[in-house]
């Protein structure tokens, strides 16, 4: 039997037929770790991206706030801190009605 196995590498094309599949394997094993870990990095950008986008827009809806940026140890942007000042104006009016103490 082994002598058989021996025969079949010993022909060039089934050789040349193995390598090339198992190289093909290796090589999709080793592009689909890559873009696997290439795509959840994105992913990651991505939503720190859309929380940049909202806070961008938060800024232009609000001119009047505060903003101070908070970061992390590597000097990158990890949040906000927002403070705004509000104004309130109010008026009030009383009515009534006036009873003549000569009446009671």
């Amino acid at each position: 039997m082994c002598a058989t196995l021996v025969g079949w590498f010993a022909n060039p094309f089934v050789s040349t037929l193995i390598s090339v599949l198992l190289g093909g394997v290796i090589t999709w094993l080793a592009a689909w770790i890559y873009y696997k870990k290439a795509g959840d990095d994105l992913k990651k950008e991505a939503a720190l991206l859309k929380k940049a986008t909202a806070a961008i827009v938060y800024f232009l809806e609000h001119p009047d706030a505060e903003i101070e940026v908070r970061r992390d140890v590597y000097g990158n942007p990890v949040g906000l801190i927002v403070s705004a000042t509000g104004h309130a104006r109010g008026t009030s009016m009383a009515e009534g009605v006036a009873a003549d103490a000569s009446d009671s």
